[in-house]
């Protein structure tokens, strides 16, 4: 039987064995990684707003695995040079072709509008704006809310527009009334100067709230609205006409000018 000395040496000559292979092994694999072919990417050296014109100081390049590199991403500083973003890009992103406005088009918010849209920014709040989940690039309908005009506390609710373009969403500073500076929520959206006067008309005589809807969704429905009394009653239309006796039936046109609304007997 081996002495106590003898199987101290035999261990700690299956430790520093042990010790050895794993050393090995660590280091086989780091060599392996290190051969695995990589390729340059261009990554945002900050957080990135969409309009804004790239520059050198705004991207930093980095090395990739090739395997994992997207198929649309910016490869050099020439590439990205003065070229403005569509869409936000959060530090560390990579820059990706896709999220280009074309070469040419001018820094600013304005050099992301489509040819015939124009940019109209609403204030928005925790509630009216879905709790701060809104985001450049979004899709969401306008819901309005105002009293109807001739009726005893009526009020309606109507879905104004739909399938709407969120360009930008963040924070402006104003004077309240004790003239103090205060942080204000407002979303900037793209709409046709036919949707820019319902939208102006709309933030003026009643209040409005943005609905966030799917991206890919595009189905725009045409909907009554919700008038006070039905929440009450809970069936029937939303918005109906008390039709005239038999014999005396008339006929009634709905007659809307802007936001008002009236009807005329023929």
């Amino acid at each position: 039987m081996p002495s106590k000395g003898t199987r101290y040496i035999l261990l700690a000559v299956v430790v520093g064995l042990v010790a050895v292979v794993a050393i090995h092994r660590g280091l086989a694999m780091r060599t392996n990684m290190a051969a695995q072919p990589t390729a340059q990417v261009l990554v945002a050296e900050a957080d990135i707003t969409s309009g804004t014109a790239l520059s050198p100081r705004l991207l930093k390049a980095v090395a990739w695995p090739q395997q994992i590199v997207p198929p649309q991403a910016v490869r050099s500083v020439e590439q990205a040079d003065g070229r403005v973003l569509q869409v936000p890009l959060s530090k560390g992103e990579p820059v990706l072709l896709s999220k280009l406005a074309p070469e040419g088009t001018a820094a600013g918010l304005g050099g992301l509008l489509k040819e015939s849209m124009r940019a109209f920014t609403v204030k928005v709040d925790d509630v009216s704006g879905v709790a701060g989940f809104i985001n450049p690039g979004d899709r969401v309908d306008i819901l309005m809310s105002l009293p109807v005009l001739e009726s005893k506390g009526e009020h309606l609710s109507k879905i104004i527009l739909q399938d709407v373009k969120v360009l930008t969403a963040g924070q402006v500073w104003q004077k309240n009334a004790q003239n103090e500076p205060k942080s204000v929520n407002t979303v900037t959206l793209e709409v046709s100067p036919e949707q820019s006067e319902v939208l102006n008309l709309a933030s003026t005589q009643g209040k409005i709230r943005l609905v966030l809807r799917s991206r890919v969704n595009k189905e725009v429905k045409q909907t009554p609205g919700v008038v006070t009394s039905y929440l009450i009653n809970g069936h029937g239309q939303a918005v109906k006409s008390t039709p005239a006796p038999e014999g005396h039936r008339e006929k009634v046109v709905e007659v809307i000018r802007g936001m008002e609304r009236s009807s005329a007997k023929l």
